[in-house]
């Protein structure tokens, strides 16, 4: 007998949203105040706000708000002086931006595999990585899973490595007591449409250095510093600020947050269980010391031979055939084109790269490759659902296997 198809309705939609965000959208509409202003001479609320009370919730002293995640990482790594001849140890297994923010920079990114139980940057990989030209680190918590930053920090420390943490996926997320974005010198985040805490675009910086928030500061907002007139720039920079529409909006996302992390964290682990026991799958394994994850998307393997031989788009299209709704996985940087074609930024020396032409064969990122092959993602919002919706998804994909 086929499997009665699933009512896609019954799972959540992503954004989550109610007249608290039109309410306040069109306060900020009528009030005129529609960029945040300097911190001197303030024009908008919402900006300020927001800085302060992401600084609080992710337990850091600083914030600073900017347009996206992706600058973000820029930012950072500029204002702590990487620039060009640079390498920076970035994990394979990632959304372009990760890498190419270090291209924005000048700088070289080099790939590191990835462990294959939590498919986050396998430090034990990283000193193999490092020459007389690294600068920095950028370790990606895939999914909110953190990688082992106890132990990369060592590494960092020993040699005299920056480290940013890419927390595009880890809103929440904690590593053995201290939220992540803390281990490292700063650690930048996204709220694109799809993440967990969302205004459509934009992203933030944390950090515990003063020194480091100014520069930072100063970076995106024209080169500018706290304190002196607008029309004084001071150093190189750029206008990356955050504006009050999309302040305004995370503000109100923030009200919901602990509730929507909470059910994620508890239906991951349900699913992770139910899952687990089907032979033929098995989901990421939480970093040991994770106390809680952010669960931007649900990554998990499946064995083709024990479906039948259904290869991974034959297995994607099943599921969301049966109304299941699942995501497409981050192809490993070394495949992308852009890597493995060279076609970057002219003038700069990319023949020390691990990735390019015959170096970005699968063979020399073997475990990262072979994850990529099988692996199936869901996104964060069906983690929202109710556990008999879950136990639906379930009980189809052990059906794949009649």
């Amino acid at each position: 007998m086929p499997t009665q198809k699933i009512n896609n309705s019954r799972f959540p939609t992503w954004p989550i949203f109610n007249e608290e965000e039109e309410k306040i959208l069109s306060e900020v509409i009528r009030s005129g105040k529609w960029w945040c202003g300097a911190p001197e001479a303030p024009e908008g609320k919402y900006v300020w706000q927001f800085q302060e009370k992401f600084a609080k919730f992710q337990d850091a002293e600083f914030c600073i708000a900017l347009s996206n995640g992706t600058v973000a990482i820029e930012s950072t790594l500029f204002a702590l002086g990487v620039g060009l001849g640079d390498e920076v140890i970035v994990s394979d297994y990632t959304f372009v931006a990760s890498a190419s923010a270090v291209i924005a920079t000048n700088a070289v990114p080099i790939f590191c595999d990835i462990n294959p139980e939590t498919f986050v940057m396998d430090v034990n990989k990283i000193k193999g990585l490092i020459t007389d030209r690294t600068k920095a680190i950028v370790p990606v918590h895939l999914g909110g899973n953190p990688v082992e930053m106890d132990r990369l920090m060592e590494i960092a420390k020993k040699n005299d490595l920056f480290v940013v943490e890419d927390c595009a996926h880890s809103h929440g997320s904690c590593y053995k007591g201290k939220k992540l974005g803390n281990w490292g010198n700063a650690g930048t985040f996204s709220f694109q449409a799809s993440k967990v805490l969302t205004s459509g675009e934009g992203g933030a910086i944390i950090c515990n250095s003063k020194e480091l928030a100014d520069k930072i500061y100063s970076y995106i907002d024209c080169g500018r510093k706290k304190g002196r007139r607008s029309y004084e720039h001071f150093s190189y920079g750029t206008n990356y600020r955050m504006t009050e529409y999309q302040a305004a909006i995370l503000l109100t996302q923030m009200k919901n947050f602990e509730k929507q992390h909470k059910l994620r964290n508890q239906n991951a682990r349900y699913l992770s269980k139910r899952l687990n026991e089907i032979d033929g799958i098995k989901v990421m394994s939480p970093t040991q010391g994770t106390s809680a994850l952010g669960w931007y998307v649900f990554p998990f393997l499946f064995e083709s031979s024990k479906f039948g031989g259904l290869n991974k788009e034959e297995f994607n299209k099943k599921l969301q055939q049966q109304g299941i709704p699942c995501v497409d996985n981050y192809p490993p940087l070394h495949t992308l084109a852009c890597f493995k074609d060279i076609k970057l930024k002219s003038g700069i020396d990319y023949s020390n790269a691990n990735w390019g032409e015959d170096r970005s064969n699968d063979r020399n990122f073997p475990i990262v490759s072979n994850i990529y092959s099988k692996s199936i993602e869901f996104p964060q919002e069906l983690l929202l659902a109710s556990t008999t919706d879950l136990d639906s998804v379930v009980e189809f994909i052990k059906s794949l296997q009649n």
